[in-house]
């Protein structure tokens, strides 16, 4: 008998343990960029970062709205990280060779559930338990960064440098 959380899993989507493996995945890839971002702003790796983009060259892309227009460093920014979305989209719904697929194969049933805790002992290492964990912590670390990023009014590699003691933006 196949569960309903089968059928949603079948196409990648609901409560499912291979969805909530690969939000971690992303949530853990997303890290990788912001401390990637963070470095490369740190050591000037951004060509005129503070010139703003323009209208007549980028037309309504260049906007933030009420006459105020996104930084070249901004559009970088958004330009990486909306490729390394892409990519982790294509790494998700595309097909495995070496690894696991978002979605279930024909006859294939969901793994059972982790539960509010996944096993601890004897999970150390590249375990699939270890990465439910490193992907629960790193998604919970977007949230918090993110709500105190629109609590403050800071930008997140702000609140981040913040957590760190100022290691991330100090070149």
């Amino acid at each position: 008998t196949r569960r309903s959380s089968d059928l949603l899993a079948k196409y990648g989507f609901g409560p499912t343990v291979k969805a909530e493996r690969w939000n971690g995945r992303h949530a853990m890839f997303g890290w990788f960029f912001i401390l990637m971002t963070g470095y490369a702003k740190a050591h000037g790796l951004f060509p005129d970062a503070s010139t703003a983009l323009t209208y007549k060259e980028w037309g309504g892309l260049a906007q933030l709205g009420f006459n105020q227009y996104i930084s070249n460093e901004r559009a970088i920014i958004m330009v990486a990280h909306i490729h390394a979305l892409g990519v982790s989209a294509a790494a998700a719904f595309g097909p495995q060779v070496l690894g696991d697929s978002l979605t279930l194969l024909d006859g294939e049933a969901d793994e059972e559930p982790y539960g509010l805790f996944p096993p601890l002992m004897g999970q150390g290492g590249l375990t699939p338990a270890a990465e439910m964990w490193n992907g629960r912590l790193a998604m919970l670390g977007l949230i918090a960064v993110i709500s105190t990023s629109l609590i403050s009014g800071k930008d997140i590699l702000e609140v981040i440098d913040i957590g760190v003691g100022g290691l991330l933006l100090k070149p």
